[in-house]
């Protein structure tokens, strides 16, 4: 497992969108935003289901994602393996968060599950000489 220096992490929390890559276990590739998302710690975060269908089915046969972000504080992916969470303690708090969130919006979307993806890889999207260089 790799771990995300905290300019990472903060770089995370503070884009509006990330994206999202799945595949099925043949390879038929599905990306989608993601806005509904935050570290957990330095080696995890958390993505927030409110829509999945693609992203869910694929999730069930294929674990291994790749996220991409992109802004000011920089540009980065992740590669890690997700992990399908509906129910518990610690979905309880995420969902009540997503909950609280959508409500603030005035938005009637409450989340029904969400991803763990723990950070196996951590590369630079940055243009120039380094691109694409392994960071952790």
């Amino acid at each position: 497992m790799a771990v995300m220096p905290k300019e990472v992490q903060d770089a995370f929390n503070q884009m509006k969108n990330v994206v999202l890559a799945t595949s099925t276990p043949d390879g038929v590739p599905n990306v989608d935003p993601m806005g509904m998302k935050k570290v957990i710690d330095a080696e995890t975060v958390y993505i927030s289901d409110q829509f999945f269908n693609k992203t869910l089915a694929n999730l069930k046969e294929n674990q291994k994602v790749a996220i991409t972000f992109w802004g000011d504080e920089g540009a980065y992916q992740i590669h890690g393996t997700a992990t399908y969470i509906n129910e518990g303690e610690q979905f309880e708090e995420l969902k009540a968060w997503v909950d609280g969130c959508f409500a603030a919006m005035g938005a009637p979307i409450t989340a029904k599950g969400g991803v763990l993806v723990h950070v196996d890889e951590l590369f630079t999207c940055l243009p120039g000489p380094n691109a694409g260089a392994k960071l952790a």
